[in-house]
């Protein structure tokens, strides 16, 4: 078996056109050709890409398996059952969410894998950097990243997004507000809601 460096992860990570070929895939995004599905009084029906309704016994058995959640709108099922995106689907909230192949699955988590021990590697330059940007006296941008590194490396908070700040009301290190933030004499203590509703409380020394 030949070594995969880390160059090779980095370059699978990439280009996901590769990272389907590898896994024995096809890259087949949602944007091409594909099956769609249609509430008929209760009941789903689908359809080809030239608008034909399906009735083949294989396809049918093919997309029940795929256990595409009925409350999906704007649904599209892959034209081939190696397609590495099987579905797509927005949710009640309409969030976009997707159903992919097993196998793009596992090669997907192991490119991410070997990006990880790359990265892992890089930890104590980082440190070692972030140290030396900590000690500028000028509050510039280099000593302001250096803050939130620094804090996202000593609390584990996870970074965050707006889209879910807005949605959710759910909160992450980027995404924090001032009524978050307690200062208690040299403490700092954050609280918030983080991730699935969970409740933070985290002292900052």
């Amino acid at each position: 078996m030949a070594l995969i460096t880390s160059d090779d992860v980095h370059a699978l990570y990439a280009d996901p056109a590769q990272s389907a070929i590898e896994a024995g895939l096809r890259y087949l995004p949602d944007t091409g050709k594909g099956i769609t599905r249609q509430d008929k009084e209760g009941k789903f029906e689908y359809f080809n890409s030239k608008g034909d309704l399906i009735t083949d016994e294989k396809v049918l058995e093919r997309v029940s398996k795929l256990i595409i959640p009925p409350a999906w709108t704007d649904v599209w099922i892959s034209p081939s059952p190696n397609g590495h995106i099987q579905v797509t689907g927005r949710d009640q909230k309409g969030r976009k969410q997707y159903i992919y192949h097993p196998k793009w699955r596992n090669a997907r988590s192991g490119t991410k894998f070997g990006r990880m021990i790359a990265f892992g590697e890089k930890i104590p330059a980082i440190r070692k950097q972030i140290e030396k940007d900590l000690a500028q006296h000028q509050l510039n941008k280099k000593k302001i990243t250096a803050i939130v590194v620094n804090l996202l490396d000593n609390s584990l908070i996870r970074i965050g997004n707006r889209f879910y700040a807005k949605l959710n009301k759910s909160y992450g290190l980027t995404t924090l507000r001032d009524k978050h933030v307690q200062i208690e004499g040299e403490n700092l203590r954050l609280k918030f809601v983080g991730k699935k509703g969970v409740e933070h409380e985290i002292d900052i020394h």
